[in-house]
This record gives structure tokens, sequence and C-alpha cells, in this order.
């Protein structure tokens, strides 16, 4: 999972009730599930890690424990995905086995870092073991990370503005009634209906970026509405399927993506309430996606500047050339799966965060030689040697010889020469992934548990003592995703 520091600023992520790290406290408690490798799905409670590589699990049909091989096991999911505690905690660092570490860094020097974890406790981690450090990611204007559950999510079902005896604007499914976007485990599931919208309302900041993970089975034909009101004017003008994007997201842009190319539309009106969908010039649009069914996708966006760019999967593709105006109006995101040849789509790791201007990539930050420091203004860094960290500072030696001395809060994140680090070892068969409610990720190999603390044995850490209190899902499959594709049964 590509994913940062998702609870930066505790103060922004409550706005709009997208709260995280109070969402598994309030909710009660759900049922876990157990996945076998052969697909086999038993729904219950993890109770431990037993003796000889085992599994204790909890079944109210059952008179006692279950224990089952782990060898026979291929996820656990607790609490449907969220877990029991949520972290609270900000910074994280990124080891080069993939793991992700959240917690408050308390010092640094040239051989380890100190951190102080709520899941696992206080940590020495050698420096050999990082590639990135990251004091206060996004400058602490993080504004969502998800979909950890559904809230603040609506859908709109766009059917009846196809009616010409309907001059209605659309309505929100009742809850009770939802049947085609589907929320499993950490992620949206598209269904079959292409005339039904996933509403995330009142989240785009005029300055933004907002990126996701999209995968999908069969062709690719997605759409996705940014800075939309979805208030389109009322008119007596006969509504079409061709005019759907302005009449439904109201002021707006619509992306329109396929595995071949990527097109903007402007979505305006004219004086008497007609939908005017322009599409937009692009530097380039071909995406080169025919041989794969998974990107990561992310947009930047200004307002005041009238920009929107295009990465894809961490590389710039393309920048469209908006015009005199900036057509979206609001700053609702949505996305539509327009289910061509019974194509599904999945929306997972959506991160939407303030956008500081800076338009190059995140590949940019690499060196083989320097470390590379980024403040949180976005603009300015610095290559050359952290030195340490210490009471709250950042010392860096610059690339001439000059030494920086930087308060902790101003600093974005420190990607480390590649040159300096280790090489991630083979990986162990008996490894198993836990992934950490909302973000973070520690692989070890786990001895026997005791009160919801489990020791992992780590090629990275050594030793530890993790509080699964914390961990949302269990992975054996040494797949490197969260769910598999499509999986009802979660």
């Amino acid at each position: 999972m590509n994913q940062h520091a998702l609870i930066s600023a505790l103060s922004l992520i409550t706005l709009g009730g997208n709260g995280l790290a109070d969402s598994s406290e309030k909710l009660k408690p759900a049922p876990d599930m157990l996945r076998f490798v052969n697909h086999d799905t038993l729904h219950g409670h993890f109770l431990a890690f037993g003796p000889s590589d085992t599994l204790i699990w909890n079944n109210p049909e059952a008179s006692e424990a279950i224990h089952f091989s782990t060898s026979k096991v291929h996820r656990v999911l607790l609490n449907r995905g969220k877990a029991h505690l949520g972290l609270r905690q900000t910074s994280h660092v990124k080891l080069i086995n993939g793991d992700i570490i959240s917690g408050e860094i308390l010092s640094a020097d040239s051989q380890a870092i100190v951190m102080d974890t709520e899941h696992l406790g206080n940590l020495a981690i050698q420096r050999s073991s990082l590639t990135k450090i990251a004091p206060t990611p996004f400058g602490g204007k993080l504004v969502y990370y998800g979909p950890l559950n559904t809230d603040g999510w609506t859908k709109i079902s766009t059917a009846s503005l196809h009616d010409t005896e309907q001059k209605n604007p659309p309505k929100k499914d009742d809850e009770n009634t939802l049947t085609d976007w589907q929320h499993i485990g950490s992620s949206w599931y598209s269904g079959t209906d292409k005339n039904r919208f996933l509403i995330q309302e009142n989240i785009m900041p005029d300055q933004c970026r907002v990126s996701f993970k999209l995968a999908w089975r069969g062709s690719l034909n997605t759409k996705i509405a940014l800075h939309a009101d979805f208030s389109p004017p009322q008119s007596e003008n006969t509504i079409s399927s061709q005019l759907d994007m302005g009449s439904t997201i109201g002021h707006g842009y619509m992306l329109s993506l396929s595995s071949h190319s990527a097109s903007l539309y402007a979505c305006t009106f004219d004086e008497e309430g007609k939908p005017i969908n322009t599409r937009l010039r692009a530097s380039q649009s071909g995406l080169g996606l025919s041989s794969a069914n998974t990107a990561h996708i992310e947009l930047r966006m200004d307002k005041s500047q009238k920009n929107i760019l295009l990465f894809l999967n961490g590389e710039f593709k393309t920048k469209w050339d908006l015009g005199d105006e900036y057509a979206g109006k609001g700053a609702h995101l949505a996305f539509k799966n327009q289910h061509f040849s019974r194509s599904d789509i999945r929306i997972s790791d959506i991160v939407i965060t303030h956008w500081n201007g800076m338009k190059d990539s995140a590949k940019s930050m690499k060196s083989t030689d320097h470390d590379v420091l980024l403040l949180n203004n976005g603009l300015d860094r610095f290559s050359g040697k952290l030195k340490n960290i210490r009471e709250g500072k950042v010392y860096f030696q610059g690339s001439y010889g000059n030494e920086l001395i930087i308060p902790m809060e101003e600093v974005s994140e420190i990607t480390l020469a590649s040159n300096n680090k280790d090489q991630p070892a083979a990986k162990n068969p008996k490894d198993i992934y836990f992934h950490i409610y909302p973000y973070g990720r520690i692989t070890g190999v786990p001895d026997q548990s005791n009160n919801q603390i489990t020791k992992l044995q780590t090629k990275l850490l050594g030793e530890v003592d993790l509080n699964t209190r914390y961990v949302n899902i269990i992975d054996f499959s040494h797949k490197n995703n969260l769910l598999d594709n499509w999986d009802d049964n979660f």
C-alpha cells in the first residue's frame, strides 16, 4: 500500500464526519472473518496465536475455542477491517521491506532512529533499514484518507435524468436500499448500474491533491467528478444521455479514464440552463494501461491558478489547458463505473490533502548518494546528509558544507540515500503481514499471544510485542494486497 501519515492533523480529519482515530471505539465490534486458502470462510473472533503455528478462533456455534494451522489460513479480517483501536500518532518511517511504522520520532543519529509507538512500544530502528523518515507528512494538511468506513459517502442514481418525463434533480439512495457500490474491507467496489455515482461531499479544497488506487476487471472505463457541486440549474430542455455529465454533476470537471487514454471535460451551462460539456486539450492523453489491471492515480488541482495535472503510477502524465475560467464551482468528489462489457472497478487508498503547488513527482526525491529533505511548504528541499534529530530539531548537513537546523514540525519527509541501505532479506515463508489501523504495516513470525499482545520475530526490528487491538488485517498470503479482488465474502 502506498500510504502516508493518514492522521496528520486530527482537527482537519474530523471535518465532514471523517474522524479516524475514534471511529473504531464508537462502533460496536463486528465479527472477525477467517478466510482459508481453499476460499472457505468462517465468522467469529480471533483470540490469539497458539503453539506449533496455530491460530486460535472462537465461533459462536462451537462450544470450545478452535485451533487452526496457519498454513491453511489465507487472511483474517478483524472487526470488519476497522480494528478495535486506531493509532493517533502522526509521524512514520518506512522500512526497506515496505513496512511502515507510525509513531512519535524521539531522536535519530548516524546509527538509529528512536520512536515511541502505540502498538509496538519504544523502538530503536537501524538507519540502514530505513528508506524514509516522515516527521509531518503533508505538512499537517491531510483532509481525508479512506475509505476505512462509509462515513461521508453517499450514492446518487442519475437514471431519472434521462427520462424526459422527469425533471427533478437526482435523489440520494436510501441507506437501506443501497445495492450497487459496496464497501468491503477498506475499498469501494462498483456495481452494475452505470448511472450511479459514489460521492464524498465537500471534501476537495480549492488547492488540493487527490490520489487513489484504481483496480479493474474487464475493460477500464470510469468517470471521476472533480470540484463538482452536483447542483445543475433547472432547465426545461430535454436531457439526453449524451449530456449526462454536466446535467448530473453540475458545475465541475469530469475525468474519463480508459485503458488507453484520459480525457477531461469542463461541465458548464448556458443562460437557459442547458449543459455544455467541453473536452479540454491536454499535453498528452495516452495511458498505456491495456495490459494492466491496477493503477495509482494522482490529480493535483488549483482553482486560482487554473491547473489540473495527472500523475500515473508516480510519474507526471499530462496537464490540461483549462482556459480563462475554472469550471469547478463545488468541492465534491465522485466516482462512476460505466460498466462497459460488464467491467467492474475497485477504489481504495484515497488520500486528499492540500496541495502546495509543487508540480514534480515524488520520484524526484530519490537519490543514490544524498539524503533529500523536503519542507512542509513543498517548495524548499535540500540534499545532503541527515546528521541527527534531537529535542524536536533536525540537524542536516547540506551538500555545500552548510549545516541546517530545522524545527521538526517544519519537515515533511526525509528520503534517505539508497546506497546506505541494507538489501531486503529473502522472504521467510512463515512471515505474516500485520496491517495496522488506520495506517501502517509490520511483517514477522508470530509467537504465542497473551492478553492481546503477540510476540513477533522480525528481521529488521528483532523481537517486538505487537498489540493486536490495533491490527485490522492479518495477511498470510504474501500477495501484498489487502483484499482479494472482488471477494464478496468480505
